[in-house]
């Protein structure tokens, strides 16, 4: 089949995503869609910038982008093609948030409880990620979700200052509002993310809000989200029973997540 076909969509020139980001989603979609099997290899760079109108420079981006979230590995003086995911480790790919689809539409009971909403200086990783002084204020935000009936997760947001009338007059202190798509809603749309998934021992007091015993072993997902101009806005550790929650962390760039 051409290649052309396979890959179809337009990009949009009048929008503020950026056109490399644009073009990784139209290539994930292919791939998503099984137009692009494992081992596939993808058009090439002269032929994606023929296609699209794009800049050279802009669809070494789009693959420098695709290879970081491991959806393609480039070979020198040979094209770039399609990895297999179950080879190739775990697959950052769509950014769906902790229970948005089972809420949204598996219809399972969610419920989110506040913990803590305030603001206070950051300091150490919190702070760097934030691109923050150390010490400076920034919004906390600790939450504990059940997923059914029974604590799945734990998590900690650390935002920016001004963000914190944004979050109050939301959903999401009183409900089970999405965290990220309030801030979409308010400009602060994702267009980067970079974020670790490590199995660690709970300690006491992580335990003690799981609901496990300390030592258990529970995944800790850590993440940085950054705006269309670079500036990173939210930094969050969450803690997740994977007894109650099979996890699949998928960060897609363009779309509401969390």
């Amino acid at each position: 089949m051409d290649q052309k076909v396979l890959l179809n969509r337009d990009i949009d020139r009048t929008s503020p995503e950026p056109f490399y980001l644009q073009l990784s989603r139209v290539i994930e979609d292919a791939i998503d869609c099984g137009k692009f099997a494992p081992g596939d290899r993808i058009p090439a760079e002269s032929e994606l910038c023929r296609t699209f109108d794009l800049a050279r420079s802009t669809v070494r981006a789009t693959l420098r982008t695709l290879q970081d979230r491991n959806r393609i590995r480039v070979v020198p003086r040979r094209g770039a093609f399609v990895t297999d995911p179950e080879k190739s480790g775990w697959v950052l790919q769509v950014a769906a948030g902790f229970f948005e689809g089972e809420f949204n539409h598996d219809n399972r009971s969610v419920e989110t409880t506040i913990l803590e909403a305030v603001q206070t200086p950051f300091n150490g990783v919190a702070a760097d990620a934030l691109n923050l002084p150390q010490g400076a204020r920034g919004f906390l935000l600790r939450r504990l979700r059940k997923l059914d009936g029974r604590v799945a997760l734990f998590s900690v947001n650390y935002l920016l200052p001004e963000l914190e009338d944004i979050v109050r007059k939301s959903p999401v202190l009183h409900s089970n509002g999405s965290l990220n798509r309030t801030l979409s809603d308010a400009g602060y749309r994702i267009y980067g993310a970079k974020r670790t998934v490590e199995a660690v021992p709970a300690s006491e007091e992580i335990a003690a809000v799981l609901e496990v015993s300390a030592g258990s072993p529970v995944l800790l997902v850590s993440s940085v989200s950054w705006d269309k101009d670079g500036r990173p806005f939210d930094y969050y550790t969450t803690w997740v029973r994977t007894d109650v929650v099979k996890v699949t962390v998928q960060a897609e760039i363009g779309r509401n997540s969390n």
